[in-house]
């Protein structure tokens, strides 16, 4: 067949090309995972696809000039045209649909691989050298190579799992075995690996101050975090860790993340403040609004590029995330399909908080309590709710009396917390207790509380000291 015939596609080649050139090669990895060099049909295509990866691998910028350099280096310049160089920068071409344009130039590329393994074993059957059998055999291995070639993520088998993948992935699992979460009984229950955790909570359970404080503690011990708000500003979230660290330096203290954002202040805060400007902690807020789940994932890719050194990512919450979808329910079942999507991709470990239904506020916290939860106890790999623990002992037909005793416990400081976890795929389910200290947006661990405990009225019989 004239090689002419041969399907191509090299309109989509240059557009995807001109793509990986943008956004500081935002979507060079997705790209790079898909398709080889050798996928492109034209041979000039190869080469600025070869020189744009080996940019990237060197942490260099990807702009025109540099790849021109980079083919001086290897003697490749001569063999492109300087216009036609250039026109990778000027096409009007998005990322958007880059990885779907790559999966396209991969099938074409395969497409030309079965025609020129059908000429081989025409060519062969000709010249009657080879015995029917071995060209079958060379032909059903060539074979096996392209098929392996379209999903290569997608599709392991039992033997080459064992044989080429499976020590890798003990490897980079390894890199998280000593991760901790800076709470001693989360740390006891729950192998805190990448996955997808989806974490919903009672009203005054606080959910936000407990993720918030999660990823400080884990940014305190080496890890990369970003805290996604839709909901708080930076000034709010990062005035919770303010009132917190001085709650411990001086548990006697008045100040609330409230009081400080009026501007109150005292020698302890500033000495605070002082350490926290010149502390190393990898922790970034990511002030949102009116931006898509794939906006917002588009967002957070540069982060993610080391899967060995993946990032702890929260998104503060789940039914705030703007969609286009027709329902509420359709919507969350889109964005959580995609985290998990993201999750996997990435070797992120995805905390995202969810708030519950209405209908479930007095009563003990279950799957049903998941506000539009769609998809949530099917695609996530961990679930946690937070709950305050009077909750267990509530008959939920007397309002009245529930609603009494929510009240109560809510005015109790610290007010007493219970995690219950709903689904954990690394291992059994459990329950954690926390003492929650609202005012000073702190929780400290604690031993489970009496089935008969009640609020108190006097808060500081409740009192604990915070080490």
């Amino acid at each position: 067949m004239n090689q002419k015939e041969f399907p191509e596609a090299i309109e989509m080649e240059k557009q995807l090309l001109s793509a990986m050139f943008m956004k500081e090669g935002l979507v060079v990895p997705d790209v790079a995972a898909i398709i080889d060099a050798d996928d492109l049909y034209r041979p000039e295509h190869r080469l600025v696809f070869q020189a744009i990866l080996r940019l990237f691998a060197k942490k260099q910028p990807i702009d025109y000039l540099a790849v021109e350099e980079e083919l001086r280096k290897t003697g490749d310049f001569g063999k492109i045209e300087h216009r036609y160089l250039l026109s990778f920068i000027d096409a009007t071409f998005t990322t958007a649909r880059a990885e779907y344009h790559a999966g396209i130039i991969k099938e074409k590329a395969n497409f030309r691989k079965i025609i020129e393994l059908g000429d081989i074993i025409i060519d062969e059957a000709h010249r009657g050298e080879k015995s029917p059998a071995d060209i079958s055999f060379f032909a059903q291995q060539y074979f096996n190579n392209i098929t392996r070639s379209v999903a290569p993520s997608k599709k392991a088998s039992f033997p080459d799992f064992f044989a080429n993948n499976f020590n890798p992935a003990i490897e980079e699992m390894k890199a998280y075995a000593d991760r901790l979460s800076g709470f001693d009984n989360l740390d006891a229950a729950q192998f805190f690996s990448p996955g997808l955790y989806v974490i919903g909570a009672t009203p005054a359970a606080g959910k936000t101050t407990f993720c918030w404080q999660l990823l400080e503690q884990l940014a305190q011990r080496g890890e990369s975090c970003i805290f996604c708000s839709y909901e708080m500003s930076q000034l709010e979230l990062f005035s919770k860790s303010l009132a917190r660290e001085l709650f411990k330096r001086v548990p006697s203290t008045d100040l609330t993340a409230a009081d400080i954002r009026r501007g109150a202040h005292s020698i302890q805060l500033d000495n605070i403040i002082n350490d926290f400007s010149n502390s190393k902690l990898n922790l970034s807020i990511l002030e949102l609004q009116d931006e898509s789940i794939d906006e917002l994932l588009s967002l957070l890719k540069p982060f993610c590029y080391d899967k060995a050194k993946a990032p702890v990512i929260c998104l503060d919450y789940l039914q705030i995330v703007p969609s286009s979808k027709d329902s509420t329910k359709l919507g969350v079942d889109d964005s959580v399909r995609k985290l998990k999507k993201f999750q996997r991709d990435t070797n992120t470990t995805f905390i995202v908080i969810s708030s519950f239904n209405r209908d479930n506020y007095t009563k003990p916290v279950s799957f049903e309590s998941f506000k539009e939860s769609g998809n949530i106890e099917y695609t996530a790999d961990v679930v946690w709710a937070l709950q305050l623990f009077v909750i267990n002992s509530i008959n939920s037909f007397n309002i009245s009396d529930a609603r009494q005793k929510i009240d109560k416990a809510k005015k109790q400081q610290p007010r007493q917390i219970q995690l219950k976890c709903l689904k954990n795929r690394q291992g059994t389910n459990y329950d954690c207790f926390f003492n929650y200290f609202s005012a000073h947006d702190c929780f400290t661990p604690c031993e489970k509380f009496g089935d008969d405990d009640e609020p108190s009225d006097n808060s500081s019989s409740c009192y604990i000291k915070v080490n």
